[in-house]
């Protein structure tokens, strides 16, 4: 996870690291489909992240490695699967008395988990290893921190996906022989333009709602990105060709006109930023998908491409929802990592992970709810609980740049003022990674025309992570715009809100959908809000509101905080509010679980005390 502590600086900087580091397995004989360049995060490289010192920095050619042979870690652990993620424990590298494999001149596999990471690529250090690949656990690769024994690893370390890295280890455990090329792609070929994922201006939100989305006057996008030369040689005349592509048609193409690249040298790579204009669809924008692709086009041919197309895709959508992460056919959030904090360092009370909205034209709308996704820390999150929040954002500034932009990273509070909120218990691990929609308790909330909004997932549980999308990156879009898309903020205990604007960094986006409405121009409540039972806390009779237009049959399931089943009622909706005797059970707290005839569900936690 990415230590929100790093995130502290005011100036947002272009950075391009992402493209001329790779991981590429070079040979893979025995394995189809394995060989090529992977997507990674890395703990060791040039410096900036937390807890490396005395790592190499791969950006510099003579630290790469080459042809390093490939080795799935053995510890020798008793056979076994980690309890929370069943990953093989003899591969998570914690160290025993009876670790005795020789990794000279290796590069370890192994997975994340049970231990520090800079304790399990120490380990593997001691034993002769030169390079380290950690296989994550649960989605996309994240970043590392180095913990307590970081600052002793003098070895390169990354780490790649689950799914990347269950291939790999499928293919090592199978007996397979695998090499891998770690390092600095600067001058490894003799022709090599490149691009990436973090240097295309892409829209400043991947689903836009339609009510917004009128003409080219309201959604509009700018057109560019970075380009560098890491090859060996000059490179004159290359050219950028952006598309927008709609229903299988491109519906706009522009090639920028050619620019020169210079080779190059000890302390210099050539980088260039290509604009492509704009682009605005006249006379309306139609909902659907649309993807931008950037291509890179060079005079002679380049000897290795897969960073020569960039790509996004954004939505307009019917249903008027809004993301910065991208989103299913659903139009639901699309999530491949979550995030908790680290708290190796500093306890923390709570933090909210949030996306930014802004528009000429909001009172067109009302804001309904949002949709999230949350995992368990370890293996279980039964009875925690999680917030939706709605802000106005109320600071006084232009942009990014502007001198009043309040506090960018620590202590320091935000102008925000709460206008919205709702909560959700979750009940057990079915709901792990599964998209949840929670409407407002204040039912629908107008917006107001330019006004900053916030809308964030609130989490004071250290048992749940909050969804995030790791495939989508808005470094070079905020660098273009100057709006923050996901901002963080978090309490340490004993202590003050802190907000960061740029969060869990600008390559990940919190992973939810806000719901909007065609505004009615008052804030009234609707027939999703879910009243909160009452009184709580009870001593024999709970009144329990249910949604309007809800009738038939329920079924109501009372659950200690245990889990167990204490009391079950099967009732019928109808004109009166549904109510449940307790008197049966005793005092304590309870999780009541109804289940109504359509499928539906709702939660509450209720005190009982007599």
């Amino acid at each position: 996870m990415k230590k929100i502590t790093l995130l502290l600086g005011m100036a947002i900087a272009t950075t391009f690291g992402f493209s001329q580091i790779i991981v590429d397995i070079t040979s893979a004989p025995s394995c189809t489909n394995l060989e090529g360049i992977y997507n990674h995060e890395w703990a060791s490289n040039d410096g900036t992240v937390s807890g490396w010192g005395a790592s190499p920095n791969m950006f510099v050619g003579a630290n790469a490695i080459v042809d390093g042979e490939m080795v799935l870690v053995d510890d020798g652990t008793s056979a076994g699967v980690n309890d929370s993620y069943g990953n093989p424990t003899i591969q998570n590298a914690c160290d025993s008395a009876t670790w005795t494999q020789d990794l000279t001149g290796k590069v370890a596999v192994l997975f994340r988990g049970d231990c520090e990471f800079g304790l399990k690529i120490f380990n593997a250090q001691k034993r002769g290893a030169i390079a380290v690949i950690v296989i994550n656990h649960t989605g996309d690769a994240i970043a590392m921190g180095g913990g307590t024994y970081g600052p002793n690893v003098t070895i390169p370390a990354v780490m790649v996906s689950e799914v990347d890295g269950d291939a790999i280890a499928a293919c090592l455990g199978n007996g397979g022989t695998m090499e891998v090329f770690i390092g600095s792609k600067v001058g490894l070929y003799a022709n090599d333009m490149g691009t990436g994922a973090a240097d295309i201006v892409m829209p400043e939100s991947a689903a836009n709602p339609l009510e917004l989305s009128q003409d080219s006057s309201e959604f509009n996008m700018d057109l560019g990105l970075w380009a560098y030369n890491i090859g060996q040689n000059d490179m004159n005349g290359v050219t950028v060709t952006a598309e927008i592509e709609y229903m299988g048609n491109v519906i706009h193409s522009v090639t920028s006109a050619p620019v020169n690249f210079n080779q190059p040298d000890t302390s210099f790579v050539d980088t260039q930023y290509i604009d492509l204009g704009n682009y605005g669809r006249n006379p309306a924008w139609l909902t659907g998908k649309y993807t931008l692709t950037y291509t890179l086009n060079t005079p002679v041919t380049d000897d290795e491409t897969t960073d020569n197309i960039a790509s996004s895709e954004f939505y307009v959508t019917a249903d008027n929802v809004y993301s910065k992460c991208r989103i299913d056919g659903a139009n639901d959030p699309i999530h491949t990592v979550a995030y908790s904090l680290n708290e190796s360092t500093t306890q923390y009370d709570n933090f909210e992970t949030c996306i930014q909205f802004r528009s000429a034209n909001a009172s067109r709308l009302d804001a309904k709810g949002i949709t999230f996704s949350c995992e368990p820390v370890g293996q279980t999150m039964a009875f925690q609980s999680v917030g939706i929040r709605m802000y106005e954002w109320n600071d006084v500034f232009t942009d990014a740049n502007d001198p009043a932009f309040p506090t960018a990273g620590g202590p320091g509070p935000w102008n925000v003022n709460e206008v919205g909120s709702s909560s959700y218990l979750y009940f057990d691990e079915t709901e792990d990674g599964v998209n949840k929609y929670l409407a407002f308790d204040q039912g629908s909330i107008n917006l107001n025309d330019n006004q900053r909004y916030l809308f964030c997932v609130f989490n004071d549980s250290d048992s749940l992570r909050i969804g995030f999308d790791a495939q989508i990156d808005y470094t070079t879009t905020v660098d273009n715009y100057l709006e923050y898309s996901s901002p963080v903020k978090d309490l340490p205990n004993g202590g003050s809100d802190e907000w960061y604007a740029a969060g869990f960094g600008l390559d990940v986006s919190t992973a939810i959908t806000v719901k909007f409405d065609v505004s009615t121009g008052i804030t009234t409540n609707t027939e999703e809000t879910v009243a909160l039972p009452y009184p709580n806390p009870v001593a024999n009779l709970l009144t329990v509101p249910v949604r309007k237009n809800v009738k038939g049959n329920v079924i109501v399931e009372v659950y200690d905080l245990t889990g167990k089943l204490v009391l079950t009622q099967n009732k019928v909706i109808g004109t009166e509010k549904l109510q449940i005797n307790v008197a049966s059970i005793a005092n304590g707290s309870y999780v009541f679980k109804t289940t109504f005839a359509d499928g539906t569900t709702d939660q509450f936690k209720v005190s009982v005390n007599r």
